[in-house]
């Protein structure tokens, strides 16, 4: 399954991805009229990181959810029916990532589903020229890694 990378030394919290998705895929208009959007960066103590739906395997926000505006989809994405959304805010309070958003006065909560853009790479991806965000599939990367590793190991 594809995921998003962050590389934090390479960021250098332009905004630039949190603006894309704010005017691309951003929803739940707040009362002053601007979208908020799903990705969001943070400075640290150690650096900057990403706050964003891992789309979780064990999704605690799909189980807290009641009235099932969570829900696992058939690609292992976890999806979101906003319009179904009571505003109980239950996904938010066992979200391990803080990637839930809430808009008080929609009484809503809200997340990235990866639907956004017009193509399989996120509207946030390509409008972060630092090449600090990567959308990809995460085994082949990390079977990448660790076939250099082993080359780097010596031969008996």
């Amino acid at each position: 399954m594809k995921a998003f990378r962050f590389i934090p030394d390479k960021c250098d919290i332009c905004r630039k991805c949190e603006e894309a998705c704010a005017m691309v895929c951003g929803t739940s208009e707040k009362q002053s009229g601007k979208h908020v959007p799903h990705i969001r960066i943070c400075q640290g103590p150690q650096g900057p990181f990403l706050r964003l739906c891992k789309h979780c395997e064990d999704s605690p926000c799909v189980d807290a959810c009641i009235v099932e505006s969570l829900q696992r989809g058939p690609d292992g994405l976890v999806i979101q029916d906003e319009s179904r959304c009571i505003g109980c805010f239950m996904c938010n309070m066992v979200c391990p990532h803080g990637a839930m958003k809430t808009i008080m006065s929609k009484e809503k909560a809200f997340k990235c589903t990866l639907m956004c853009g017009k193509t399989e790479t996120p509207t946030c991806v390509y409008a972060c020229d630092r090449g600090a965000l990567f959308f990809e599939d995460l085994r082949a990367h990390n079977n990448r890694i660790r076939r250099e590793k082993i080359k780097e190991l010596p031969k008996r």
